[in-house]
């Protein structure tokens, strides 16, 4: 059971979408499931072909993505480490070498930050989320680095499917705080009706 930390969530801000289909997919909550499936099938096939193919220089990028990464988790500053995380996995998709990989993936990501899919700072805010988070990232760039691409393509597809997991847990840890706000608040309007009725005139 992922944990949440001591301080709830923020309630997730929405900006709004920029383009006709950023639109289209922020008006159909939905889709953040269609999207985790297509993300499965692209985040494996980068992190194989990032491991055949990452130069000297590309490898240098996704290390420097993962210092800042490891320094913002230090610093327990979610929207950093949500930021680093972003440029982490397009430094990945870079390193593949396919061009139309990378500008497709460029706008899924440009969208992701804006929160079309979902808030990942409200994921990151989560203690349990952003320690497994860190994990899985530094395990994908070993098995990068390390050339293997049959390793790099499971823990990618790992790591996408346990950003699915926790999004689905915190939508219904989400909706369990909201029903147990307003049954609260139903509770104290009552109350107060009968301390108003109990009154003397």
């Amino acid at each position: 059971m992922l944990t949440p930390m001591t301080k709830p969530p923020r309630k997730p801000k929405v900006e709004p979408a920029p383009d006709p289909l950023a639109r289209l997919l922020q008006a159909h909550p939905e889709t953040v499931f269609d999207y985790f499936e297509f993300r499965r099938v692209m985040a494996g096939n980068a992190a194989a072909l990032a491991a055949e193919r990452a130069t000297d220089e590309d490898l240098a990028r996704i290390r420097s993505c993962v210092d800042v990464m490891e320094k913002a988790h230090a610093l327990d500053d979610p929207e950093q480490e949500a930021q680093a995380d972003a440029d982490f996995h397009m430094a990945i998709y870079l390193a593949a070498h396919n061009e139309v990989m990378s500008q497709v993936m460029r706008r899924v990501f440009d969208m992701l930050k804006i929160g079309v899919f979902y808030d990942r700072i409200d994921l990151y805010s989560r203690r349990g989320v952003r320690d497994g988070f860190l994990r899985q990232h530094l395990g994908i760039w070993q098995a990068v680095a390390a050339g293997n691409p049959e390793a790099a393509r499971a823990l990618a597809e790992a790591h996408i499917g346990f950003t699915e997991q926790a999004l689905r847990e915190a939508q219904h840890a989400n909706a369990r705080r909201e029903i147990a706000l307003r049954r609260r608040a139903g509770s104290d309007l009552t109350s107060r009706g009968r301390a108003a009725l109990d009154r003397p005139e």
